[in-house]
């Protein structure tokens, strides 16, 4: 019989059948799809051995093209993995001249099932290239709304802003990059393209942001929304704090201006380490400028430097110099000391000479009972950490030898010797916060004791 099959616009199917033209109705038609599918894939799997020359199907190619070519590539190449999954299954080890003997009605049963499996596209072409390797030429067109624009909102939870804009600047082109991937689209796909811009766009982030891991939701439309939100990854920071490693001004002239840096140093709390590590000049520079935008720094020209050192617990060091004056200012209480004048405030006023060399002069005032000490003296300075110096005590004819050295932020030593009287004092300290050091102090003749130092 000559039986040729032609597709209308509508869900009416016409057949001619022996030169008689019939109509197939919608219920007709399915009933007969169904039949026509069962029959042929029923004959190849039931009856493999037909007696045909020996020629198995080994491996199934496909070559796809899309009707409006907007298809992107990683759909295409996920559409493509399903084909070549469903051609493996019914085509690969049987004889490829059974199928060419049966070629259009094996050609209507694939594209059904291509239709059934690619959701928001209809097979409008198929064309079969049998042979040990099979390549299975497929045009699918779109059907239904299609995707025109794409909107992609990162939601940044409870990041602080700081780290919203390094993160903006990271994924610069994320926006363009997802509208490339899902435009084009129908939106009956959008199955395929939710999967799709989950796998593509993790790849994108971790590309630009490999401290974060991505999660995506679609909602689809003609424009559609993608929302990203984001998750640390690894280590995370759990406590950020400043720390002034060298000043030449009273701390507490800069107590505004670093209360309000110190604070957004708390807000790096919960931010991956890895992702400060890699913006680490870009936040020190933004804390440095934050510094040098308080009015006092303004007014008196300060020098601010400051060095980030990412961990799990961040630290700020922070240098307030002024060009050629050190003010100092200190309180101490003494505990465990039996003598007198275990309370004291201290005032100190350097002037630099040259580079490293500071002339000085000092002034301690004891409450109980009611004395001043005056001093003068000059210190050389061997880097920013040491020091060697002399001073006289004007009060009680005295001369100094001094030792001074800093081991990292919090620790320092310190060495006293009194000449006139052959004393020694040897002082260990302890950096507890920016406004208070505790010292261990031993002295050759009043033994040991432990000093509270706020910095004033």
């Amino acid at each position: 019989r000559d039986r040729s099959v032609s597709r209308g616009l509508g869900d009416v199917y016409k057949r001619q059948l022996n030169g008689r033209v019939i109509t197939v109705f919608p219920s007709t038609q399915k009933k007969l799809k169904i039949a026509l599918c069962a029959g042929m894939l029923g004959g190849v799997l039931l009856f493999p051995n037909v007696n045909v020359e020996a020629s198995p199907i080994q491996e199934v190619t496909v070559d796809l093209v899309s009707t409006d070519e907007e298809m992107p590539a990683s759909v295409k190449q996920r559409v493509e993995a399903s084909i070549i999954a469903i051609g493996n299954r019914i085509l690969v080890g049987k004889e490829k001249d059974l199928f060419l003997l049966n070629q259009s009605q094996y050609n209507v049963v694939l594209s059904d099932i291509v239709n059934r499996v690619v959701a928001g596209y209809i097979v409008s072409g198929l064309e079969m290239e049998y042979g040990t390797t099979t390549v299975m030429h497929i045009k699918l067109s779109p059907v239904g709304q299609t995707i025109k624009k794409v909107n992609t909102i990162i939601e940044y939870r409870n990041i602080m802003p700081l780290a919203q804009e390094l993160i903006q600047e990271d994924l610069v082109n994320i926006s363009h990059q997802m509208s490339n991937l899902l435009i084009g689209l129908p939106v009956d796909s959008l199955g395929w393209a939710e999967s799709v811009s989950q796998t593509a766009g993790q790849q994108i982030v971790n590309q630009a942001l490999p401290e974060f891991d991505a999660h995506f939701k679609v909602d689809s439309g003609e424009e559609t929304t993608v929302h990203i939100s984001l998750v640390p990854r690894g280590e995370i920071i759990r406590t950020g704090k400043l720390t002034f490693r060298k000043t030449t001004i009273p701390r507490l002239f800069m107590y505004r201006a670093t209360s309000k840096t110190e604070q957004t140093m708390w807000d790096l709390e919960g931010l991956p380490v890895d992702f400060v590590v890699r913006h680490r000049e870009e936040i020190s520079m933004y804390m440095k400028n934050m510094l040098e935008q308080d009015s006092f720094v303004k007014q008196y020209d300060l020098d601010i430097e400051t060095l980030l050192h990412p961990g799990i617990e961040t630290e700020l060091l922070v240098d307030a110099l002024t060009d050629h004056w050190i003010i100092q200012g200190e309180a101490w209480l003494d505990i465990g000391h039996e003598g007198k004048k275990n309370t004291a405030i201290n005032g100190f006023l350097g002037h630099y000479v040259g580079t490293n060399d500071v002339v000085f002069g000092e002034v301690r005032f004891y409450p109980s009972p009611v004395t001043f000490n005056v001093f003068g003296g000059w210190q050389h300075y061997f880097g920013k950490a040491f020091y060697m110096g002399m001073k006289y005590n004007f009060s009680n004819n005295e001369i100094h030898y001094l030792v001074h050295k800093d081991f990292g932020t919090s620790w320092a030593f310190q060495y006293d010797r009194n000449f006139t009287d052959s004393i020694d004092e040897i002082g260990v300290l302890y950096k507890l916060h920016n406004y208070m050091t505790i010292e261990y102090i031993y002295n050759n003749e009043e033994g040991n004791w432990l000093r509270l130092i706020v910095n004033l």
